[in-house]
C-alpha cells in the first residue's frame, strides 16, 4: 500500500515571494504540514539576522488544503520583514522525507539547512558557527546545533542509537531534559547522528547519498538513516 501511494505523482507548484538572493550561502528547507502557527515567529527571527537575510528560504507545504492560507501568510510576513521566500506547494500529502527532498531539489546553495518550522532561533548569529564547523573540516558533511525545549531544558545535543525492549533500534538524544548549560552538552564533538529538526549538510554529500529515504511510513528515522548513510560514505557528523 505504501509503495503504491508513493508511486502516485506528487505534483507541485513553486511560488516565489519577493526577490531571492542571487548567490545564497545556505538554502533553508522547511517542511510545513497543517501547523502554520510558528511561521511568523520563525520568519521574524530570520529577519533580525543579517546572514539569514542573504540565505534562500524555502517552505514546502505538504498539506495542499492549506495552499491559499500558506501563501497569504508568507506574502504578508515577507512584505513586513522585507525578506524573500519560496513556497513549494505539493499537490498531495507525500510525507516528511518527500517534502524535504522537494525543497532540496529547488535549492540553489552549496549548503542545505533542513529545519523544522517550530525551531525558533533564540537570537542572531547562530548559523555562522555551524558553517565554520563545516569549513574547518573537509570530512565534515553534516552538523547540528543544540536545541532546547520551551522550558529551556535540552532537547538535542546529538543523536545516538540504542536497542530497546524486543531488540528494536531507537534514536536517543544525548542529555535530553538536562539543564541547558550541562557542561558536556556545551562541548562540540563528533556524534553518530543529528536530528533532522536542524541539520546543516553539504549539498554535494546530500546528493551523493540521495537525500532522505521516503520508505519510513511512521517517520522519526529519516534523519538517523541519512546520517548512517553519510557516515558509510566516509563523512563525519558533528554537533
Amino acid at each position: 500500500l505504501h509503495a503504491a501511494a508513493s508511486a502516485e505523482p506528487v505534483g507541485q507548484e513553486v511560488v516565489q515571494i519577493g526577490t531571492p538572493p542571487a548567490d545564497p550561502p545556505v538554502s533553508l528547507v522547511i517542511p510545513l504540514y497543517r501547523n502554520l502557527r510558528f511561521v511568523r515567529h520563525q520568519l521574524a527571527a530570520f529577519a533580525r539576522d543579517p546572514l539569514l537575510r542573504g540565505c534562500e528560504i524555502i517552505y514546502v507545504l505538504d498539506s495542499p488544503e492549506q495552499r491559499g492560507e500558506a501563501e497569504h501568510l508568507l506574502r504578508g510576513l515577507c512584505g513586513i520583514t522585507g525578506i524573500a521566500a519560496t513556497l513549494v506547494a505539493h499537490g498531495r500529502n507525500a510525507g516528511y522525507a518527500t517534502a524535504c527532498n522537494s525543497g532540496a531539489a529547488a535549492a540553489r546553495a552549496p549548503v542545505l539547512l533542513q529545519l523544522n518550522s517550530d525551531v525558533i532561533p533564540e537570537g542572531p548569529g547562530w548559523l555562522q558557527p555551524l558553517l565554520a564547523r563545516l569549513a574547518e573540516d573537509p570530512r565534515a558533511v553534516c552538523v547540528g546545533p543544540k536545541l532546547l525545549f520551551d522550558d529551556g531544558s535540552l532537547q538535542h545535543a546529538g543523536l545516538y542509537f540504542a536497542r530497546g525492549p524486543g531488540g528494536d533500534w531507537y534514536n536517543c538524544h544525548y542529555f535530553k531534559g538536562f539543564p541547558r548549560r550541562t557542561p558536556a552538552a556545551d562541548r562540540p564533538r563528533e556524534v553518530p547522528g543529528v536530528t533532522g529538526a536542524a541539520m546543516l549538510i553539504r549539498r554535494a554529500a546530500w546528493d551523493e547519498v540521495g537525500g532522505f529515504h521516503a520508505d519510513y511510513i511512521v517517520g522519526d528515522y529519516e534523519d538517523s538513516d541519512l546520517c548512517l548513510r553519510l557516515r558509510a560514505a566516509g563523512g563525519r557528523i558533528l554537533y
